[in-house]
């Protein structure tokens, strides 16, 4: 790449994280722009936009039969690629990021194992919605800049990234990935989880939103944790008629213990194969938690009491990547790798 292309787009460069769940943008001297889900409705008629993010979420499920309304990232990869593709090209004209004069350089968030295929799926659909090029960052990676951490020094760090879709686990040193791994063990395999509990427990049928709600509302990875009772309504899955129960906060935590204990073999993992002289320094400093699933309430002393680390859980998850891509936006040094900007 010559210099005379790193010194233009070095004046606009905006950061993507593209997340199962939530799309997030970042823009030079503003900050985080957009927050909303990762969703849109189609007309199948027409093959017109409908509604993106928040109206487009709200109508999941809801639909009469020539629109299609869901979310074209499945566990951080983009499953739908012409849906994805106007998605993001709709946020882009939302925040009029893309002029006739100006177009970004875009930096944006994957999981750390994604092939080549899904990864040039994500930099066309970016290109697509009209970035005049793009580079690719590890979502974990971006996560860890993001919260702060020193990235570039030779101390080691440990992260777990929980999203919607997919957990990565890396060991993070001189400013790259020295060894990751990822599960897809995330936000919607826990709520597949609650949803097959209440069924094999209550015989009570519930939709995936009631699932996530449930998850929000009454969720916790600690059992000493209450936080009490709701009631669910839905359907008997013998009989197939309507039926209430009331849904306890100890359900939820049973449901999703699974979960809590792979993402923590996941940890013990990725600890196990890290090189023998970085072992002390991951031990002493213990593991940072990020992504949406490091909002549930216990998870930090339930990854502490089955690893034996000390856990420290990240005061806003959620917008760790997002922050972590401006701050390489801003300061490309943070990346020890040269940027990888593709362009058309």
């Amino acid at each position: 790449m010559n210099s005379e292309f790193l010194k233009d787009i070095n004046r606009y460069i905006v950061g993507l994280d593209l997340g199962t769940h939530y799309t997030r943008l970042w823009k030079p001297e503003a900050g985080i722009i957009l927050r909303c889900p990762t969703a849109a409705a189609i007309d199948s008629r027409s093959h017109h936009v409908v509604a993106l993010g928040n109206e487009a979420c709200r109508m999941i499920g809801k639909t009469p039969e020539h629109i299609l309304a869901y979310r074209p990232v499945t566990e951080g990869l983009i499953s739908d690629f012409e849906v994805a593709s106007r998605m993001v090209t709709g946020f882009f004209d939302a925040k009029r990021l893309c002029t006739l004069f100006r177009r970004p350089a875009v930096i944006v968030a994957a999981p750390y194992y994604m092939s080549q295929v899904h990864q040039l799926a994500l930099e066309n659909a970016v290109l697509e919605a009209g970035a005049r090029s793009v580079a690719v960052i590890p979502s974990v990676y971006a996560a860890a800049a993001g919260e702060g951490l020193a990235v570039r020094s030779s101390r080691a760090h440990l992260l777990l990234s929980v999203g919607g879709g997919v957990a990565d686990a890396a060991v993070i040193s001189s400013g790259s990935v020295i060894h990751a791994r990822s599960l897809r063990v995330a936000g919607d395999r826990l709520n597949m989880a609650i949803s097959s509990y209440i069924k094999n427990k209550y015989d009570l049928l519930v939709s995936e939103s009631d699932a996530e709600y449930l998850k929000l509302r009454l969720g916790t990875a600690d059992s000493r944790i209450d936080r009490g009772s709701m009631t669910v309504h839905g359907r008997n899955a013998r009989s197939k008629l309507a039926e209430s129960r009331e849904i306890f906060s100890k359900d939820i935590c049973e449901a999703i213990i699974p979960s809590v204990d792979a993402l923590a073999r996941l940890v013990m993992t990725v600890l196990s194969e890290a090189p023998h002289e970085l072992e002390r320094e991951l031990y002493n400093l213990g593991v940072m938690v990020t992504g949406g699933t490091a909002l549930l309430p216990g998870i930090g002393k339930a990854l502490a009491r089955k690893t034996g680390l000390r856990v420290i859980v990240s005061e806003n998850p959620m917008d760790a990547v997002i922050n972590g891509l401006g701050r390489i936006a801003q300061k490309p040094e943070l990346w020890a790798e040269p940027l990888n900007f593709r362009r058309r």
